[in-house]
Order: C-alpha cells, then sequence, then structure tokens
C-alpha cells in the first residue's frame, strides 16, 4: 500500500502486489484475506507512527521549557593569608589575568580579545552527562569590572559533542547566565559569588518523547551541579592565586 498497489479482488481469485500477480486457490485466498486482516491494523498503526515521527523533526516547539539556577557562594580567606597587597587591589587587577588562572575540573577559560573596556573570554566547561548525551559547554562571556565588582555576562553558549543530535540542541535553546563578584576586605575577608542561569528549550528529537516536567528537573539539576562545582573551584582558584600574588 506504501507503494501505491492496492490488493485486487477479482473473480478469478487474482490479487495485484506491485509488480507480481498470482494466481490462488479459494483455501489459498482466505489464507491471503486472513493475513491482510491481521496486518492492515499494524500497517496503519505503524504509516501513523512514522508520519507523527516526520512531523516532530520538522516542526519545532516553542521554548516552553525552562532552566533556571540561583547559586550564591562564598570563599572566606584564612586568618593567615596575607594582609598586603590587600584583597581589593587583587580584585581590581585587570580582568585580562583571569585567563592565566588554571581552573580545576578540567575547566578552561580562553582570552578571546577585548572590545572597548570589556574583555571577552571563552569558558569550556568539562563534559556533563544530560540524559542520553555527554556535552562540553562553550559559553562567550564579556566582562566588566568597576571598584566593587566584577561581572561575567554569558552572551551565548555552544553545546560541543561526539552525537549528531547535540549540533540540532545548539538550535533549539536560548541561554542567558551573569555572575557578579564582589568582596570584603575587612576584619574578616572573603570574595562572593553570585550566579543567575536561564535556559529555555525547545525540545529537539527524541526529547520530546520527554514529560516537560522531568526535563525541567533533570536540567536544573545537572546545571546547579555544574554551576555550583565551577563557582567553588573557581573562587578557590582566585584564594589560591591573591595567596601567590
Amino acid at each position: 500500500a506504501s507503494c501505491g498497489y492496492w490488493p485486487i479482488i477479482g473473480a478469478n481469485r487474482t490479487h495485484s502486489y506491485g509488480f507480481d500477480a498470482f494466481r490462488h486457490t479459494d483455501d489459498q485466498f482466505l489464507q491471503w484475506s486472513q493475513l491482510e486482516a491481521a496486518v492492515a491494523p499494524t500497517t496503519m498503526r505503524l504509516t501513523l507512527v512514522l508520519h507523527a515521527a516526520a512531523a516532530l523533526s520538522t516542526q519545532r516547539r516553542p521554548y516552553d521549557t525552562k532552566v533556571r539556577v540561583a547559586s550564591q557562594r562564598s570563599a572566606p580567606l584564612p586568618p593567615t593569608a596575607p594582609q598586603n597587597p590587600t584583597l581589593t587591589e587583587y580584585m581590581r587587577l585587570p580582568t585580562a589575568q583571569y585567563a592565566l588562572l588554571d581552573l580545576p575540573y578540567g575547566a578552561d577559560l580562553r582570552r578571546k580579545g577585548s572590545n572597548g573596556d570589556q574583555e571577552l573570554f571563552e569558558l569550556v566547561v568539562p563534559p556533563v552527562k544530560f540524559f542520553f548525551l555527554t556535552v562540553s559547554p562553550h559559553v562567550q562571556c564579556v566582562v566588566d569590572s568597576n571598584e566593587h565588582s566584577v561581572v561575567v555576562r554569558g552572551t551565548s553558549c555552544t553545546l560541543k559533542g561526539t552525537d549528531a543530535l547535540v549540533r540540532r540542541i545548539n538550535d533549539c535553546f536560548d541561554f542567558r547566565v551573569t555572575a557578579e563578584m564582589t568582596w570584603v576586605d575587612g576584619s574578616t575577608r572573603r570574595i562572593d559569588c553570585s550566579v543567575d542561569l536561564a535556559v529555555d528549550v525547545a525540545p529537539p528529537g527524541p526529547f520530546r518523547l520527554i514529560p516537560r516536567r522531568s526535563l525541567e528537573v533533570t536540567g536544573n539539576s545537572v546545571m546547579r551541579v555544574a554551576t555550583n562545582q565551577i563557582i567553588r573551584g573557581f573562587l578557590q582558584t582566585l584564594l589560591n592565586d591573591y595567596s601567590k600574588w
């Protein structure tokens, strides 16, 4: 039927399937009829499934899956940490020097240049697993600094991985992240960091078969763990670098 040939039943009990014609006895014809009756519903269901799959592959859902992460971390300096130069002097150093830091967990911060007073970086996040996919986010960042804070804004994110589906996912989400670092430099000294991350997703391919709530819960969990690890590691790296400086 999918090729355009339907069974033709005539007085001579002849069936035409494609380019072949077979002449059967009444018993054989009955067997063919029973087989057709059994197969037809399954064939119809399979056809409907294939049409549905084709529709899913060509139609994009709205960005109706939301991932939200808000995280805050503090890194206090130990009492034995040096007093001079001060923490304030260190935090006001040119942000281009962040590219010299050795980040933990296999993360990498690469300086891409500058745009006026802004520094441009690419943050390479270690691979994270989401359901059956393993991806490595590459985040393009703009860094602004003033006397009281350093603000990092993610302008775009590209997922990289070996699975072909990863390339499709890159066209299916909107990414926003802002991280702000402040510090306290008095009787107690510490570096504080707050992060607000938002990802709106139009699930592609097989992810559309997963309930939206499951996608959001899993996405929030994965992104929260990855974000907290990066913040914690980055703050500790800053403390170590300050002590060396």
